[in-house]
């Protein structure tokens, strides 16, 4: 003990000595230097510290007189152009007491460091801090050099600039010392990283003679390795030294160090580690001499470096090699590879799972392998894992939380971790959704209190153990749910009011046919409200139906099978999407095949003993159990395949359960023919109905209208613009009705005062049904529902006084909700404000009340156990309860004076400066009893709320009736909102029964146009007229820029106006229903169709021709621009006569051929109109007036246009010459052709000449439809008197 306590004295004064000599001497000379420092440019030598005496024998031992220590040169030359170099040791030590857990290495010398790369955020302290825990008191401490500089933050950027400016560059000096000296060194070694910006040596030796040191750097080989560590480092060090370049080509030292890359600071220890296995074993094939005998393995070799230490000591580092091994990386994160063994880049990679191999999971330990259990499935979800008030993310989630939130990052033995409160779970899953990352929530299934109880049961209960022991050992913890945009429950994650869709898309796998139709099974929810729609369809060649669709919904998430949807169908669905929306493919083997989605069926809704009848009569064995939506789709094999692809997907968010049980299906047809006014696709985006053409809602018809104050009001007003109604009676209707709203203008403050403060009733209902609806809620809910019943009594006995029935007759269908919400409240007491609990009502629940008299007998024994003691001590003792959780409950507390005279076997728990507080061992018992009481208690509020919820739930549909009632009467009073805010002139249209469509405005203006107050008043309105006893289709001319398209868009925007009940801006407005409005508008091509400007044309084309009926309204603008000008004008003048001979339809065809209107005047359903321009031919100036007028216009004015837009002169010049050439020369061809076939019909007219003459022979046949026969004979009759009559003035 003497011998040990001179030897720490000695210890300690060679540490002062060598401070002393360290700071005390100038820059010396070591007479030890090689004989290379003469020659020109050499390379610095590693040079010995002076000998001590204390470590003289174990030096005499490793360095035998007849081997004399020589050191050897290390050193790596910098790259061209490149002067720096760094003077910084790389150093690391580790506390044996810690588990190896390493201070921040600094980076190692060897290797050229880009200062720009260095990172700010960094800690410039990092050497600082190394000094301040070396002073600490512990037994061992080991310092390694590091191998690899893949795993050294960068060093501090200005110290680095200071040491490279330094002329000459004198290196910290290292030698070896024994077990017994660790400390020191390890202690000198600290002092040493800390004041390598100095450059100062602690040693008198540098060679003389040696004017400038060159300008590469060295290792620093620290003085206090523990034998075996120094037998690798030193090593591994060596190596370096001579074949440096070799090492790090090694691929697997790349490997490594992009894997580091990938790690924070504070994960570096597993790519160490693999460093120091490849060194070693490339040391062992050097040929040069090392500068002293290497020490070998202890594995190797048992006499060799291993000898110095005692068993104990050798136990003690097989220890640290062993934890350090536990700390690297899990192996399978660094190939990473999905359930079938795909890596990510390589064909069918599947992102969501990860492979994990049998032999680690024999490694993890009982949270890892709960954690991984989950990860497998959702390697690419975000999950935050529950650990009591905390969520944690790991691993590669705690690296994103970090790189994208600048969230703490931290160390959990060898997994990264990020942890945010519990209660900021809502704020950052909404963050993590915005960056487009699925979210998913790990709860605890249990307590840690809860966990002890179970264990107990079991073992009172000798149930065998389970198979994986450990397993049970921990909290259990379980998913409760994953998180995407498109299948949002939760109010907190919900931004918009509107719904977001998640579709399911199948297309059956048969080859397409040669017309190009293909038959789509389609799934869509709407997860916030818990609602189905499915829709099968057979699509055209433009997938029509399928774009009308995905316009109307806009869907945030779309699923589909690899390998299931064709090209043209990928490409289109990827024109058409909003750019966030979430693509989630499945493989082959997931989703639910048709046959799978009937078996599925049957287990989700099971058969009740009354319905073994229908189910025999059902081919697939389906129960009426099972929605009808879904029964009457069962022939649509692609649908039901649609729909288990849906099941399966909600399944793995688990939330399938939830979503299913509400049973809330309906089927949906998206063009909805015979029921409304169809919008299709096209025409959604052409007319801008819900979106403009930069993807946001800025002067839509939505965003115009839409007035609503309720989010289901929103949804359901945006239901009713893409499906405006189109019997004349319901359009009166709701005419009427938006016209007492009108009319009763303290009507609508009535209705604000009730619908404003109410929360989105419809989604809580589902939320309810799903039992994950908070407390505050469910209250609101019940308040709010209370609150809307009255109102919607008191605004229908309004409502008796308007002059139609239509509100009071909606009003007088709500349902009243009294009864319901009463039942509901009489099971449950009221709660005090901000509790989180709902308390049954005495005899409500059995459970609740035995564990309540329980808990109440425990107290009261506490209570009277608390008397005792203060009788018999005579202490004022009270009990003291800890404000948070249970763990510290029944303390007792003694104050003041008394505090220090607590008998001897209470046990002092905590105290404060007036009071002491006491664990007392006889009431452990009791308070164990009343903890497991209260767990108890709580089990049973939880299980009392999910009963309370399924009794609300058992009226949903009375809920619902109320909220749809409400969403109705909140859409007509957005309508009446928008009528009045149209300006004058506004007027009701008058809807006419009848046949054959036909539209009459008078001075008709465009209502997206005047909302602004900068166009109010200015812009010019017009009149149209279509059909009746003018021609149905307008042949419109004009110049680019006079205001064809505006008009166009002006006449359909006033019909759909017209048709979805509300007023018209315009001084009068009259007219037949139309069943659909067809378009198509603008140039462009679509890129991801295949499918060029002309291209896109025809489609759209074909798909009016073929649709298109003589109540539709067609658009056509400048149809044929996309080919030669002879091609063009015969595919515009073909279609144009189908249009006006055949199809019948109201049109409005806009071109710059101005031939066609000398060929159509003939034509008695062609009416020649343009937007009228006034012309100064002198100035090149035009000045349109948008005023659309009868007649041809004169000219294109394109020169003029040009010259407006800027075009040099010059070239506006030599195009209005050649434009004057070109149809002089055209006009005389025509002129000439027209004399040659003087008294001969037109082509156009030879046309229905030859029509007839087939319909006479029986080569065709009338068309079936009586109204278009009619129609057709009377056009054909009117077109032969045309065209005879100008033949006649021809001739």
């Amino acid at each position: 003990m003497a011998s040990a306590t001179k030897s720490n004295a000695n210890a300690d004064k060679m540490k002062q000595k060598s401070l002393m000599s360290f700071f005390g001497k100038k820059d010396g000379v070591d007479t030890k230097a090689s004989p290379a420092a003469d020659k020109p440019k050499p390379k610095p030598a590693v040079t010995g510290t002076p000998a001590k005496a204390t470590k003289t024998k174990l030096r005499e031992k490793l360095n035998p007189p007849s081997s004399p220590l020589s050191t050897k040169e290390v050193h790596t030359p910098m790259p061209k152009g490149n002067s720096q170099s760094s003077g910084i040791v790389s150093a690391t030590y580790t506390r044996s007491s810690e588990g190896g857990s390493s201070i921040r290495d600094t980076p190692p010398t060897s290797d050229p460091i880009d200062v720009d790369m260095l990172s700010d955020a960094e800690p410039s302290d990092a050497l600082h801090s190394s000094v301040a825990k070396s002073t600490t008191g512990r037994n061992k401490r080991k310092i390694v050099a590091a191998d690899s500089d893949d795993d050294l933050p960068p060093s501090d950027p200005v110290r680095y600039q200071k040491a490279n400016d330094r002329s000459k560059k004198p290196r910290m000096s290292a030698v070896f010392s024994d077990v017994e000296e660790d400390e020191e060194a390890a202690e000198m070694n600290s002092f040493a990283k800390r004041l390598t910006k100095y450059q100062k040596s602690p040693t008198k030796s540098k060679p003389k003679g040696r004017k400038k040191m060159d300008d590469d750097d060295d290792f620093i080989v620290p003085d206090n390795i523990d034998e075996e560590d120094d037998e690798v480092e030193v090593s591994s060090f060596r190596g370096r030294s001579s074949s440096r370049a070799s090492s790090r080509r090694s691929s697997h030292s790349s490997a490594l160090s992009e894997l580091d890359s990938e790690f924070d600071d504070d994960d570096l220890e597993e790519p160490k580690s693999k460093s120091k296995v490849k060194s070693k074993s490339s040391t062992s094939k050097k040929a040069s001499a090392p500068a002293r005998p290497p020490i070998k393995q202890e594995s190797s070799n048992p006499g060799g470096g291993s000898a110095f230490l005692t068993a104990a000591e050798q136990r003690a580092l097989k220890q640290k090699s062993d934890k350090k091994a536990a700390e690297d990386a899990f192996s399978f994160l660094l190939d990473v590879r999905d359930k079938d063994g795909v890596r990510p880049g390589e064909p069918g990679y599947d992102p969501r799972t990860l492979y994990i191999p049998k032999s680690a999971w024999n490694e993890f330990t009982p949270f890892e392998k709960q954690f991984w259990e989950i990860k497998q499935n959702h390697f690419d979800t975000i999950l935050f894992f529950q650990k009591g008030k905390f969520l944690e993310l790991y691993e590669e989630d705690a690296r994103i939380g970090h790189q994208e939130f600048d969230l703490k990052l931290t160390q959990r033995v060898k997994m990264s971790m990020v942890g945010v409160p519990e209660m900021s779970f809502n704020f950052w899953a909404a963050k993590f959704l915005g960056k487009g990352y699925k979210v998913g929530r790990v709860d605890q299934a249990e307590t840690a209190l809860g966990a002890e109880m179970r264990l107990a049961a079991d073992k009172k209960s000798k149930k065998p153990p389970a198979a994986d022991k450990g397993k049970d050992k921990i909290v259990r913890r379980e998913l409760n749910k994953v998180f995407t945009n498109g299948t949002l429950v939760d109010a907190e994650l919900l931004t918009d009011d509107q719904a977001g869709h998640c579709v399911s898309i199948r297309e059956e796998e048969d080859a397409e046919s040669k017309d190009g139709k293909q038959t789509f099974g389609i799934c869509v929810l709407d997860s916030a409200t818990s609602e189905f729609n499915l829709s099968a369809f057979e699509d055209d060649i433009c997938r029509t139906k399928l774009e009308t669709m995905m316009r109307q919904l806009r869907p945030k998430e779309v699923i589909f099978t690899k390998g299931n949807l064709s090209v043209s169908t990928t490409r289109l669905l990827k024109s058409i999407l909003p750019g966030n929306c979430l693509w989630t493919s499945l493989r082959d083997v997931e989703g639910l095949k048709f046959q799978d989605t009937i078996k599925e069926l049957k287990k989700l809704y099971p058969a009740s003993g009354d319905d073994d009848d229908e189910m025999a009569d059902n081919p697939h064995g389906l129960s009426s159990a099972v929605p009808e939506p879904i029964r009457r789709m069962l022939p649509h094999r692609a649908a039901i395949e649609a729909l288990g692809s849906m099941i399966w997907y909600l399944n793995t968010l688990n939330i399938d359960k939830d979503i299913l049980s509400m049973k809330n299906f309906n089927i949906y047809d998206p063009m909805r023919r015979g029921q409304g006014l169809v919008l299709d696709g096209q025409t959604l985006a052409h007319i801008e109905v819900l979106q403009n053409s930069e993807g946001t809602e800025e002067g839509t018809l939505l965003k115009l209208l839409s007035r609503c104050i309720t989010p289901s009001g929103k949804r359901l007003f945006r239901i009713w613009l893409c499906m405006p109604l189109r019997e004349v009676k319901d359009i009166n209707a709701r005419l009427d009705a938006v016209q007492d709203l009108l009319d009763h203008p303290t009507f609508e403050a009535q209705f604000a005062s009730i619908a404003k403060g109410l929360p989105d009733l419809e989604r809580i209902v589902s939320r309810i049904h799903a039992k994950n609806c908070k407390v505050k809620d469910f209250l609101k809910v019940l308040t709010a529902f209370k609150n809307l019943s009255k109102g919607l009594a008191e605004l229908a006995d309004t409502a008796d006084a308007f002059e139609s029935k239509t509100i009071s007759g909606l009003l007088r269908t709500a349902p009243d909700l009294a009864p319901n919400l009463k039942h509901v409240k009489s099971m449950f007491q009221t709660p005090e404000e901000n509790s989180d609990e709902l308390v049954p009502e005495d005899g409500m629940d059995e459970v609740y009340d035995t564990v309540m008299s329980e808990i109440n007998e425990l107290e009261d024994e506490l209570k009277a156990e608390l008397k005792t003691i203060r009788k018999k001590t005579g202490l004022d003792a009270t009990y003291w309860h800890s404000a948070q959780g249970t763990k510290e409950i029944y303390l007792v507390q003694l104050q003041g004076k008394e505090k220090d005279k607590a008998p001897k076997e209470w046990t002092l728990s905590g105290s404060t400066k007036n009071a002491k507080r006491f664990i007392i061992p006889s009431l452990q018992t009791t308070i164990r009893k009343l903890k497991e009481a209260r767990e108890n208690r709580n089990t049973a509020i939880k299980d009392f709320k999910n009963r309370l919820f399924a009794e609300f739930d058992a009226d949903r549909s009375v809920w619902l009736r109320a909220i749809r009632v409400l969403s109705e009467l909140d859409c007509l009073f957005s309508l009446a909102k928008a009528s009045s805010a149209l300006g004058e002139p506004a007027c009701r249209p008058e809807l006419v029964e009848g046949d054959e469509a036909f539209i009459d405005f008078t001075e008709l203006r465009h209502p997206a146009l005047v909302a602004g107050s900068s166009l109010r008043g200015d812009f010019i309105p017009n009149d149209v007229k279509l059909g009746g006893d003018v021609g149905r289709i307008a042949l419109l001319t004009g110049p680019n820029m006079g205001g064809k398209s505006t008009a166009m868009r002006m006449t359909a925007t006033g019909i759909i106006m017209a048709q979805l009940g509300m007023l018209v801006p315009a001084k009068r407005a009259r007219l037949c229903p139309v069943d659909s409005v067809l378009t198509r508008m603008g140039a462009y091509d679509n890129m991801f169709s295949n499918a060029s400007t002309f291209k896109v044309e025809l489609d759209e084309c074909c798909k009016i021709l073929r649709d298109a009926t003589p109540k539709s309204f067609v658009i056509l603008d400048e149809l044929g621009r996309g080919t030669s000008t002879y091609d063009g004008m015969a595919i515009a003048g073909a279609v144009l006569h189908q249009l006006a001979t055949h199809t019948l339809s109201l049109s409005f065809f806009a071109t710059h051929y101005g031939s066609l209107t000398d060929d159509y005047a003939y034509h008695p359903n062609v009416r020649n109109m343009h937007m009228e321009t006034l012309v100064d031919d002198e100035k090149r100036e035009l000045v349109f007036l948008y005023k659309l007028v009868d007649g041809a216009a004169g000219s294109s004015f394109g020169t003029h246009v040009a010259n407006l837009a800027g075009v040099p002169l010059e070239v506006v010049e030599r195009a209005e010459v050649v434009s004057k050439d070109f149809a002089k020369h055209f006009k005389e061809k025509l002129e000439g052709k027209k004399t040659k076939v003087s008294g001969r019909l037109p082509l156009v007219a030879q046309a229905d000449f030859a029509y007839l003459f087939k319909l006479a022979t029986g080569a065709l046949e009338l068309p079936e439809d009586k109204v278009r026969r009619r129609e057709v004979l009377k056009t054909l009759k009117g077109a032969v008197i045309g065209a005879l009559q100008e033949t006649l003035v021809a001739a």
